[in-house]
C-alpha cells in the first residue's frame, strides 16, 4: 500500500477552491497580511539585483458562515497558493526555478470591539522546477520539502492601522532541521489621499530560527499606491523589501536581501 501524502490531493484542492469562488463571500472576514508572504494573493515582484521575479498565484476564500450575534461574527474557509521564484533572461523569458504549493483550512472572526482572529491548519510542499538547471541537471541537489502547521494570529483593526502578532506551530516537517515555533508581528495601514487613490503598505517580521540572533529574525516590508477598482478590489504598485532566510522551502537554510519593485491585485 502506498504511503498517503498530502501533495497527492494538491489538484484535487485546487480545483475544488476555484470552482467554490461560485458561492464564497465577496469580502473576507478577515483581510491577508500585506507584507506576509504566506498568503494567498495575485502579484509579481521583481528584484533588479539579483534578475529573479517573485510570482504569487492564489486566493483565500470564506465559504461558510457558522456564527454570528450582536458582538462576533465567524466563518470558515480555505487557502490555495503557489509561491514561485522565476529568473530573469530578457526578451520576456522567465524560467521558472522553484515553487513552493500551499493550501489548508482556516477560521476567522472578528468583534464588536476592533479585534479580529484567524486560525489556520495547512500543508505546504517546495519543488525545484527545469529553469533551475545547468546543462539539464539542477544546481544543487533535490530533497523532499513538506511541512504541516497551525498558525493562528490576532489583530487590532481602527481606522488605518493594523497591528497584529501570531505564532506558528510546526507539527510534521522535512527535512526535521527548522524551528517548530515561530513567533510573528507586523502591522497593515491604508491612508487614502485622494478618492479612490491611497498609500497602503506593511511590515513583517518573524523569530524563524538560526546559530544566532543575527540569523533568526526574517523582515518583510511592502510599500505601495492602492486604486480602488470596486468596492472589493484594488490595483497596487509596490515596493518590497525582504531580509531574512529564503521565503522558498528548497532554499530554506539560505539567508536572502533584495529589493522588489512590482504590481498586485488586492481583494479587500
Amino acid at each position: 500500500m502506498s504511503k498517503f501524502n498530502l501533495s497527492n490531493i494538491l489538484p484535487l484542492l485546487i480545483f475544488l477552491g476555484i470552482t467554490s469562488t461560485t458561492y464564497a463571500f465577496e469580502t473576507l472576514l478577515f483581510q491577508p497580511f500585506t507584507a506576509n508572504h504566506l498568503e494567498g494573493r495575485i502579484g509579481t515582484f521583481f528584484q533588479p539585483e539579483n534578475d529573479k521575479l517573485r510570482l504569487d498565484i492564489g486566493t483565500s476564500l470564506d465559504l461558510l458562515h457558522i456564527y454570528s450575534d450582536s458582538n462576533i461574527t465567524a466563518r470558515l474557509g480555505g487557502d490555495f497558493f503557489i509561491l514561485s521564484r522565476l529568473r530573469s533572461e530578457g526578451h520576456f523569458k522567465f524560467p521558472v526555478e522553484t515553487a513552493d504549493y500551499y493550501f489548508g483550512l482556516n477560521a476567522s472572526a472578528t468583534t464588536s470591539c476592533n479585534v479580529s482572529a484567524r486560525l489556520r491548519v495547512a500543508h505546504i510542499s517546495s519543488h525545484l522546477i527545469d529553469g533551475y538547471t545547468d546543462n539539464y541537471e539542477f544546481i544543487q541537489p533535490l530533497f523532499v520539502y513538506s511541512r504541516e502547521f497551525v498558525d493562528l494570529a490576532i489583530a487590532y483593526n481602527t481606522k488605518y492601522v493594523r497591528p497584529y502578532i501570531g505564532v506558528t506551530a510546526i507539527f510534521s516537517t522535512i527535512p526535521k532541521d527548522v524551528n517548530t515555533f515561530v513567533p510573528q508581528l507586523g502591522f497593515d495601514f491604508n491612508y487614502p489621499i485622494i478618492s479612490p487613490i491611497s498609500i497602503a503598505g506593511g511590515y513583517d517580521l518573524k523569530v524563524v530560527g538560526g546559530d544566532n540572533m543575527a540569523n533568526v529574525v526574517s523582515n518583510s516590508l511592502q510599500l505601495g499606491v492602492e486604486l480602488s477598482l470596486s468596492p472589493t478590489t484594488a490595483l497596487s504598485l509596490n515596493y518590497y523589501y525582504y531580509n531574512g532566510y529564503s521565503i522558498h522551502g528548497m532554499f530554506y537554510n539560505q539567508k536572502e536581501s533584495y529589493n522588489g519593485f512590482g504590481i498586485q491585485f488586492v481583494r479587500k
